[in-house]
């Protein structure tokens, strides 16, 4: 065997590899997405109560809910951009590279900060959503409001980011 044919063998094991990491990663954080977000749905995230060290009986204020709708959502919207990505660099266009792994690694994170600018973009009415923070249940469409803001949010992450440089020069205009 040549040394450029091991070098291709060994590069082909490489991307195996990474790609199979890829897809297990991707595939565990969204399924935790999906786990959470009908535990919020059914439970109010209960299941999160122990880390936060909630009493049982008490649960997170509602603020606290919508937040976290949002940041699952954009969470979920983020895995929906790696696995069509991930198809496309890999099945479709046939050019991964492993330098790609760092967008992917960092998707979730990415799309968590996202989720939750978002969301205080849209509390503070810089961003219009129904939904409040009155005592009491939270509406089934506020909830879905909100994470489907997020998912739209983690999906299109770079157009968020685009606003936020043209918010920020709004603000901090020079005079």
């Amino acid at each position: 065997m040549s040394s450029e044919q091991q070098s291709y063998s060994t590069n082909g094991l490489a991307q195996l590899i990474c790609n199979i990491f890829i897809l297990i990663y991707i595939f565990s954080y969204s399924l935790l997405s999906i786990w959470l977000l009908f535990d919020g749905w059914i439970n109010q995230f209960s299941s999160l109560h122990w880390m936060w060290g909630i009493n049982e009986g008490n649960g997170f204020s509602n603020a606290i809910l919508l937040v976290l709708f949002s940041l699952l959502g954009a969470i979920l919207g983020g895995a929906i951009l790696s696995i069509t990505s991930f198809h496309r660099y890999v099945a479709i266009e046939k050019n991964f590279d492993l330098d790609h792994i760092w967008g992917f690694i960092y998707t979730p994170i990415l799309s968590s900060i996202v989720g939750i600018t978002v969301f205080a973009l849209v509390q503070s009415g810089l961003l219009v959503l129904n939904g409040s923070f009155a005592e009491g249940e939270q509406s089934i469409s506020a909830t879905m409001g909100f994470t489907a803001i997020g998912c739209i949010s983690g999906y299109n992450w770079d157009v968020i980011i685009a606003k936020l440089q043209e918010l920020s020069k709004g603000i901090f205009k020079k005079e």
